[in-house]
């Protein structure tokens, strides 16, 4: 079933844009008819679910830019990753340089604190939470945890048509609700998907690209995540 069937029957306008009166009038619907309302997902769900569901554990593969202290391969300390969390995102939530970071620190990593690097890192500072939080939203933050934030904004920015200055401000805030305005949420999930792909498959690095591609594809309308988050 689709929202805008939903709306409808909810007696709300069919624009299959979830909003404020949407989430008011189905929840008006679901306490009418008695159903408990479910637990409202968060952006710490989020990132816990594509760190079980994408991230491995720790990782020591001496060809990942991401396991050196340096940022790229041989340069620095070979201390690894896990995760997906990098020895400069864990220095950067701690307060501390990263060359104080150890191949101890980083196996000894929790996932509660990787979820809170994610939340801090990768969503409040470089101003993804002031985007509405939707499923395409979800998706251009887990391309800011693959690719860099600055690098997803960037992305985003020339998809809607704004300065691509990597910092999300006024203008694209409102670039972006408007484009969601009028793409839909589930054609704007395909357009975004089609951007992560061409910006993937611009690296050139086939060793990763099935991989990429497949996590990219695993937030599209169809999937079993966009549903459960829908």
């Amino acid at each position: 079933m689709t929202l805008a069937t939903i709306q409808r029957r909810v007696g709300v306008n069919p624009d299959g844009q979830w909003g404020p009166k949407t989430e008011a009038a189905i929840s008006a619907a679901l306490d009418n008819a008695g159903v408990p309302a479910a637990p409202r997902k968060t952006i710490e769900d989020f990132i816990g679910g594509f760190i079980d569901a994408h991230e491995g554990g720790l990782s020591m593969d001496p060809v990942d830019n991401g396991n050196w202290t340096g940022g790229k391969k041989g340069v620095g300390k070979l201390v690894g990753s896990k995760y997906g969390v990098t020895a400069g995102a864990v220095a950067a939530y701690r307060g501390v340089p990263t060359s104080s970071i150890t191949a101890q620190d980083i196996a000894n990593l929790t996932r509660d604190e990787a979820v809170n690097i994610g939340v801090k890192l990768y969503y409040e500072q470089p101003g993804f939470a002031k985007l509405p939080f939707n499923r395409v939203t979800l998706s251009i933050v887990d391309k800011g945890w693959g690719s860099g934030p600055v690098q997803a904004i960037k992305l985003l920015q020339r998809l809607i048509g704004v300065s691509d200055d990597g910092k999300i401000g006024p203008q694209t805030v409102a670039a972006y609700k408007a484009w969601l305005d009028r793409t839909g949420e589930e054609a704007a999930a395909r357009k975004w998907a089609d951007v992560r792909i061409a910006f993937d498959t611009s690296l050139n690095q086939p060793r990763f690209i099935n991989g990429w591609n497949n996590r990219t594809r695993s937030f599209l309308p169809g999937t079993a995540w966009w549903e459960a988050w829908g």
